[in-house]
């Protein structure tokens, strides 16, 4: 009778264990992902702009031989993807001073507030339709 509650309170636990433990690993798995971006773009369909903004933890990091670019040059990288989505008509580099740091932004103003593939589609939908 032992047995039979013993047993699956066990395995029970040892289950609980195991994804506990994975579920941190993957936590930290996709936290090491963000903090290796250089950089993330926020796209406000709204406004027809997208704002690409620096890592800030490269800024803030604690180990003094991690360090931003206060340049912004790596921000320039997101152009190529965002022109294939939306298209570019403009960009305006921003620096602002945060915690002491010059941090820098790109901002994009866009051709359309719709991703290209949605156009596409949109397009084909009503030349179906005529």
């Amino acid at each position: 009778m032992l047995k039979k509650v013993i047993a699956p309170i066990l395995v029970l636990a040892f289950a609980i264990t195991n994804l506990t433990i994975l579920g941190l690993n993957l936590r930290n798995l996709a936290q090491s992902r963000i903090e290796e971006q250089d950089y993330f773009v926020k796209v406000d369909r709204q406004a027809n702009i997208a704002i690409v903004e620096p890592n800030y933890g490269y800024f803030f990091h604690p180990d003094p031989e991690v360090k931003g670019d206060p340049t912004g040059e790596v921000l320039y990288e997101a152009l190529n993807s965002i022109e294939q989505e939306y298209g570019v008509k403009e960009t305006k580099m921003i620096s602002f001073e945060r915690k002491g740091y010059m941090i820098p932004n790109l901002y994009v103003f866009l051709k359309s507030n719709q991703p290209q593939e949605t156009i596409a589609n949109s397009q084909s939908v009503d030349q179906l339709s005529m």
